[in-house]
């Protein structure tokens, strides 16, 4: 990844271009939420996901409402994930990473690292009256081994 910045997309009025890695670890920390998409051969799945995230890795809770999940299935099948994460203020106001790397289930050990990592910045859902007897969570890490960031913002001169 570069940490050169693409010259402005509109001359005066919007720079844009890589995200460096500081900026995209700064991003990552500030975030909970994106898109993690999976695979089985052919066939591809993604899924609205929280997580949590220190420099290098990414962590996630399953929820999991039925013992024969897709997303678990799709996990166990997923050589290299990637995890899709932006966001938009304006159309020259945004940012996009895509994070890539294996993903690998915790052990009960681990939880309680996992838990303060996702307490730091994930989103977690109110389960009110969605069959919480029936729900089991099912921790995962994903070390990334490849990132980018794209960015595009207002230059501040101009506003």
């Amino acid at each position: 990844m570069s940490d050169d910045v693409a010259d402005d997309v509109t001359p005066g009025r919007v720079r844009g271009g890589q995200m460096t890695d500081a900026e995209i670890d700064a991003y990552l920390e500030t975030q909970g939420t994106g898109v993690l998409s999976l695979a089985d051969g052919n066939r591809a799945y993604a899924v609205p996901i929280s997580f949590g995230y220190e420099s290098g890795r990414a962590v996630f809770a399953y929820w999991q409402f039925r013992p024969d999940s897709t997303k678990l299935a799709f996990t166990e099948t997923t050589e290299r994930a990637c995890l899709a994460v932006y966001d938009f203020n304006a159309q020259t106001d945004w940012r996009s990473v895509l994070a890539f790397g294996p993903l690998r289930e915790l052990g009960t050990d681990e939880w309680a690292e996992v838990g303060e990592l996702m307490d730091e910045n994930a989103w977690s859902p109110d389960l009110t009256g969605v069959g919480r007897r029936q729900l089991s969570i099912v921790g995962f890490e994903m070390p990334i081994e490849e990132v980018t960031g794209l960015k595009r913002e207002p230059d501040a001169a101009s506003e």
